[in-house]
């Protein structure tokens, strides 16, 4: 396994029905390749805790729209996973630059108790995990909330292109185990679906085309923004 990742690229987010999600995912499919967790189970389960600062610092830059932000999460792709990927997307306009490293899943649940110093463990291998510990540590970062989704994913090797269809979206502002099979979620999205394309410097013109016909919208969407309605209705 590949301890640290860095990658730079654009993503654009559009929220779109059921319907017109299975027209685009049919010709997709077509053309472009299953990653491989789709490849073994069709759509899998993405769980992410997202954590904040004491001042809820992230949450708030994103509504503000802020040109230059982050988002700190821990994220799993099964309950029963022995390693968590620890991620910083730091976001510069459309630019997007994310860092991540993969942790044991006891110094994720050490993190999630608020014990920083677990990454310690990886400085030596990982700027990202330098990275992440600083903010942290300087922010008194603390879990806020869970997302989770059920994800189909396409890939096309030029440009590192990926496209994911995230459905069933659902979120809790209270249970923060991200090992915990029987969490009790809200569904935030309704029956819509999420579609995030993203890819390295441009965007293959085969796929601008094929989305053309459906008008898509381009939203500045987050699903941890979206994800925690409760602490939303406070500040307002």
């Amino acid at each position: 396994m590949e301890k640290t990742l860095s990658v730079y690229r654009s993503e654009n987010k559009y929220v779109i029905d059921q319907i017109n999600a299975l027209k685009i995912e049919e010709k997709l499919s077509k053309i472009l390749e299953k990653d491989d967790y789709s490849k073994e189970k069709g759509s899998y389960i993405v769980r992410s805790l997202y954590f904040d600062s004491l001042n809820n610092i992230d949450f708030t830059t994103k509504l503000a729209g802020t040109e230059i932000r982050k988002k700190i999460r821990l994220r799993v792709y099964s309950p029963d996973d022995k390693f968590c990927k620890l991620e910083a997307k730091k976001k510069n306009g459309d630019l997007q630059h994310k860092v991540s490293v993969w942790i044991k899943r006891e110094d994720a649940e050490e993190l999630i108790k608020g014990n920083c110093s677990v990454l310690f463990n990886y400085f030596k291998e990982s700027e990202a995990a330098r990275f992440i510990y600083k903010t942290m540590v300087f922010g008194c970062y603390r879990p806020r909330v869970m997302i989770e989704y059920d994800r189909t994913a396409y890939t096309y090797p030029h440009y590192n292109t990926r496209i994911t269809f995230d459905k069933n979206v659902r979120s809790s502002e209270s249970n923060f185990n991200i090992f915990d099979k029987n969490i009790n979620f809200t569904p935030i999205f309704n029956n819509n679906i999420i579609l995030e394309i993203k890819y390295n410097e441009k965007l293959m013109k085969f796929i601008s085309k094929i989305l053309q016909p459906y008008h898509l919208n381009r939203l500045s969407i987050s699903k941890y923004c979206i994800g925690r309605p409760n602490y939303y209705r406070v500040l307002n």
